[in-house]
């Protein structure tokens, strides 16, 4: 096997993303034949380098590429630590915690948004559906405190302005009201093309509306169905997995 880059190995080991591989080699917790790493583009023999991840050797065999739905309940975030907060994590669920490969999420979902993540081993996938030049789809269950207008959904499909840029090709669609107590609320139902920090809430924010529930149940053409419980897992079919690396032009 040719030379890599660090964080790519990392990434293809499933052990971290690219991202959090690059956070470690800046934080010096990387070391390479026993000196400490600190550059990005630093490369792997993976034939003879010895590599340690906070002191701990790491096996060099990769192993075979998983890919994953997850249903994630409410109120668990999505990454590896809890920094500290307390809160749980993804991998603090039981059936999770005892799977056999270390997988990493496409992309996230806040601490308070359930529904569809994509877990997987496959670095290269994950990194390309998460870039908005590929426009995957992203469809959410919305409940919200107050009905939108008229107005406001042409708003929605025309394009929002946020502070970080303008929020284009946004479907939308009302569904029903729902009573919460003495209150109603609103379902929608929102597909957007990217995947910007809290991006829906954030939309309808902009209207003044809060939203109460949020839930992902599609991701490109992978659908979350009610025959997986929350907080359980499923691998995905030959199918769903060549759509996933069709959409990532893969």
């Amino acid at each position: 096997m040719a030379k890599v880059r660090l964080q790519k190995y990392l990434s293809q080991l499933g052990v971290a993303s690219r991202r959090e591989a690059e956070d470690w080699i800046r934080e010096g917790r990387v070391k390479l034949n026993g000196k400490i790493v600190t550059e990005l583009g630093t490369k792997i023999d993976v034939e003879t380098d010895r590599l340690l991840v906070n002191g701990k050797s790491l096996k060099t065999d990769l192993p075979p590429k998983v890919y994953w739905l997850l249903n994630k309940p409410d109120k668990i975030l999505t990454s590896r630590s809890s920094n500290e907060s307390g809160k749980p994590t993804i991998y603090d669920l039981p059936k999770l915690s005892r799977a056999k490969f270390l997988v990493s999420p496409v992309g996230r979902l806040d601490f308070r948004t359930e529904g569809l993540l994509l877990l997987t081993n496959d670095g290269e996938l994950a990194n390309r559906l998460c870039k908005p030049e590929f426009h995957v789809p992203r469809e959410y269950q919305v409940l919200v405190n107050e009905r939108l207008t008229d107005e406001q959904e042409s708003e929605f499909r025309r394009g929002i302005k946020l502070e970080d840029g303008l929020v284009k090709n946004v479907e939308i669609k009302y569904v029903h009201s729902a009573k919460l107590g003495v209150s109603k609320g609103y379902w929608y139902v929102v597909t957007v093309h990217e995947g910007r920090n809290r991006l829906v809430r954030r939309m309808f924010s902009h209207f003044e509306r809060r939203v109460i529930r949020l839930i992902r149940i599609g991701f490109g053409e992978i659908r979350l169905t009610p025959e997986l419980d929350v907080g359980d897992y499923r691998q995905l079919t030959a199918k769903e997995i060549a759509g996933l690396k069709q959409s990532a032009q893969l």
